[in-house]
């Protein structure tokens, strides 16, 4: 009987050997570097589409690999399990104690003790998201408005997903025009040298909806997000996604809990219906999209958005790097429609509107090295991406001096710290301490000191 149990047990520890070498060597290969606990994170909380992409991005590219730690250690395994039957005392011996060290995660072995000491990490933010609620139930911002304004009110925060500047024909740059719509606007202001703070969603996010920056990551836990302030101030609040972006566990959507109204819907189209619907409702509107945007494997598009080809996804076998980037250009365009169909929602509401658009990372583009901010050593392309504003007749003529500050801003070296204090400051909220040389819509902006965290979630970079 305890041979019986000491065989499974051998069984057992292989098992989770092989698969740790699976978890191994699906980021060596795909992420050129030990996992981090913003995969682990990712793997853990992600919902069912994030799982899917994740594992379709493993089986075209890292099955060979898969194969061959299976071949690997189904030898070694039946080896060892062999030398335990068939020999005397010693074979057991060397049997059981090359499994523990085969399983051991104090071997000498990086990859094994980052996955050990990573996991730990994740652990530990997953207990403070749990307590995320209780530990700032009693949080204010005491925000309020020193302008009084009768007339309707809503305004929108868009955050996108893996949109890049390179690749936007509203840059004036691009050769394809991936972003026509957008382009005919009138009261568009696009900024060029705007910086994201992460390349993972469940790192940027935070960052995106409350004071923290990368420097003071941790401190989101105590924040409540700029929909409070927003709340305080008088207007009804509503989150507004794509349910493949925050129906999870993730860093990002326990900050919904700061929502009047959270919605979530299943196509990124249903998005400015849902916001013309809520404006019908409600005098004093501030909304929070969410999109499946252009994260890949860029399928987020329709069949008359499929103009350049051959496509990464409907047109050959041979994945190379320009098949990916039409798709990505083909999911552009869809998303052009979005973006400029929220804003046409806008114009028809009888009221100041105004709408601040920005992506929460980049991407950069290859069929070989996974580029959706998992690497400790990103391109430009993964942090460097657009930051929009557009606004209503009616809300010039009420803040005309912020139609000015932003444009003349509209070249600065900015990043990711100043969209919590912009949005505040577009509607005109305050609040004790509120930091307007960090708006875009104040003339006291100052230059900033651009910083990136990488995927772990605690090394910083300097940009």
């Amino acid at each position: 009987m305890k041979e019986k149990i000491t065989q499974v047990l051998l069984i057992v520890m292989w098992i989770i050997a092989w698969l740790c070498s699976l978890v191994e060597v699906t980021t060596l290969v795909s992420y050129r570097n030990p996992f981090t606990a913003g995969e682990i994170f990712a793997w853990v909380t992600a919902n069912g589409y994030e799982v899917g992409d994740i594992t379709s991005y493993c089986m075209r590219f890292v099955w060979p690999y898969w194969l061959l730690c299976t071949v690997v250690f189904a030898g070694l395994g039946w080896g060892i399990l062999y030398l335990f039957l068939h020999k005397e005392r010693w074979g057991k011996i060397v049997a059981i104690s090359i499994s523990f060290l085969v399983v051991s995660p104090l071997i000498i072995l990086p990859t094994r003790i980052n996955l050990l000491r990573e996991s730990i990490y994740v652990y530990q933010q997953i207990r403070a998201i749990e307590r995320h609620q209780n530990d700032n139930i009693n949080f204010s911002y005491h925000a309020y408005r020193s302008d009084s304004i009768s007339q309707k009110e809503v305004y929108v925060l868009a955050i996108g997903e893996s949109v890049r500047y390179k690749n936007i024909s509203l840059n004036e740059e691009y050769e394809r025009e991936t972003t026509p719509l957008l382009k005919q606007q009138t009261h568009l202001v696009l900024y060029s040298d705007y910086y994201a703070n992460a390349t993972l969603t469940q790192h940027a996010m935070p960052m995106l909806l409350t004071p923290s920056t990368p420097e003071t990551f941790e401190e989101h836990f105590k924040y409540k997000t700029v929909a409070a302030a927003y709340h305080e101030a008088g207007f009804k609040t509503a989150l507004v996604s794509h349910r493949a972006q925050l129906m999870n566990n993730g860093y990002h959507n326990y900050l919904a809990g700061d929502f009047d109204t959270t919605i979530f819907v299943t196509h990124d189209s249903l998005i400015a219906p849902t916001i013309a619907a809520m404006s019908e409702l409600c005098s004093k509107l501030f909304v929070v999209t969410n999109y499946l945007g252009n994260h890949m494997f860029y399928t987020n598009r329709t069949e008359d958005c499929l103009v350049w080809r051959p496509d990464y996804n409907t047109d050959s076998n041979c994945k190379s790097d320009s098949l990916l980037v039409n798709a990505y250009d083909n999911s552009l365009l869809y998303i052009d429609r979005i973006l400029n169909n929220e804003i046409e929602t806008l114009k028809q509401i009888d009221g100041i509107c105004a709408w601040l658009f920005v992506s929460d990372h980049g991407e950069y583009i290859s069929p070989i090295v996974s580029g959706h901010g998992h690497t400790y050593h990103p391109t430009k392309d993964e942090y460097h991406v657009p930051l929009i504003v557009w606004y209503s007749d009616e809300y010039a003529a009420v803040y005309p001096e912020k139609i000015v500050n932003i444009v003349c801003h509209k070249k600065e070296p900015i990043c990711a710290d100043c969209v919590f204090w912009s949005v505040l400051d577009m509607a005109g909220i305050q609040f004790a301490g509120n930091v307007n040389e960090y708006s875009i819509f104040s003339d006291k902006l100052n230059s900033i000191d651009r910083t990136l965290l990488l995927p772990d979630g605690k090394t910083i970079i300097q940009l």
